[in-house]
């Protein structure tokens, strides 16, 4: 055999000798994703059963199904319904128990929530330790109107509002801009939501 001959042979044991060890690195940082994920939902669900346990209330978990593709709104697809007991105006939260959204619509197997940035959701909120104002989604930011000008709202104060029937505060996000409004009389106020890219976490539903 000759030496080029001999050359090509190597040459092209080394391509397959490569392509397999492609192969395995492949497999093998699959298997590591796969493990990582797993490891990210056990400890979402271990920091809900926390927060389950510590509230004492009753929750149900579930997925993302699907999403509105409009750009203006901020509506998602869940897949648990009245079959799991849920109904209209429920409000929606992540592991760590920060407001996600509420349900609007309720089906058999399914449900529409709608998202905190939904520029259609409102909310009644507390700013801080008893300020109070209507909370709004926006495409581009959340903000609350109607705080009296009076009211001693600083930066990084904690937003969050109560569910009737339970006794704890749901935290949604803290202030992060204050602006006085044109009339003179309210505070416009922007929020930095706690719960960020909600669409990449598991939901829980406070029944």
């Amino acid at each position: 055999m000759s030496f080029s001959s001999q050359r090509l042979i190597l040459t092209q044991n080394s391509s397959k000798t490569i392509e397999e060890l492609r192969k395995k690195n492949l497999i093998l940082l699959s298997a590591l994703r796969k493990n990582q994920t797993l490891t990210e939902e056990n400890e979402k669900l271990r920091k809900a059963l926390a927060f389950k346990e510590d509230k004492k209330v009753e929750m149900v978990g579930a997925e993302i199904a699907s999403f509105d593709p409009s750009v203006w709104r901020r509506l998602v697809i869940i897949n648990a319904g009245k079959d799991k007991g849920l109904g209209e105006g429920m409000f929606a939260v992540d592991s760590e128990g920060f407001l996600i959204g509420r349900l609007v619509d309720v089906k058999n197997s399914f449900s529409r929530l709608m998202l905190v940035d939904d520029p259609e959701f409102n909310l009644p909120v507390y700013i801080g330790n008893d300020a109070l104002g209507l909370l709004s989604g926006g495409v581009d930011f959340v903000k609350i109107q109607y705080i009296d000008i009076s009211d001693n709202v600083k930066l990084n104060d904690i937003v969050w509002f109560k569910i009737p029937l339970i006794s704890y505060p749901i935290y949604v996000g803290r202030v992060r801009k204050i602006n006085e409004n044109k009339n003179g009389l309210f505070l416009d106020v922007d929020v930095r939501l706690f719960s960020q890219n909600p669409l990449l976490k598991k939901i829980f539903i406070i029944k």
